[in-house]
């Protein structure tokens, strides 16, 4: 399972004239509070990943199902196909607290935030 979901993380994260103009529109045209929104969201994703991390390291199951939960819907303001489906199964593995599926998705998800956050960033230069 691991290794399938590494090799979709790795896919095609949406391209930075797709991911401006949805922030663009989020931001209602105004460029400084796109940069804000973008911003924003490069933080609340690495603030997801780490609250997720420690909760799976502390077997807090519902926390990591309702960490999960949180991320995917700042993905759907992004349109994140790949990202929303990496999330929402990692979030099923958790509220069925099935170790090895999260043992095996919280990376795929990581690598896959890490490259949105990479494709945001390259929107604030």
């Amino acid at each position: 399972m691991a290794s399938a979901c590494i090799r979709r993380a790795r896919g095609q994260v949406p391209g930075a004239s797709a991911l401006r103009e949805t922030i663009d529109a989020l931001a209602l045209g105004d460029r400084d509070v796109a940069r804000d929104v973008t911003s924003m969201l490069i933080d609340t994703n690495r603030a997801a990943l780490r609250f997720m991390t420690a909760a799976r390291e502390s077997d807090a199951w519902d926390d990591l199902g309702r960490a999960t939960h949180r991320l995917a819907g700042s993905l759907c303001m992004l349109q994140c196909r790949l990202e929303i489906a990496l999330a929402g199964t990692l979030e099923r593995a958790a509220r069925a607290h099935d170790a090895s599926a999260v043992d095996a998705l919280l990376p795929c998800v990581t690598l896959a935030i890490h490259r949105l956050n990479e494709c945001l960033g390259e929107l604030l230069v």
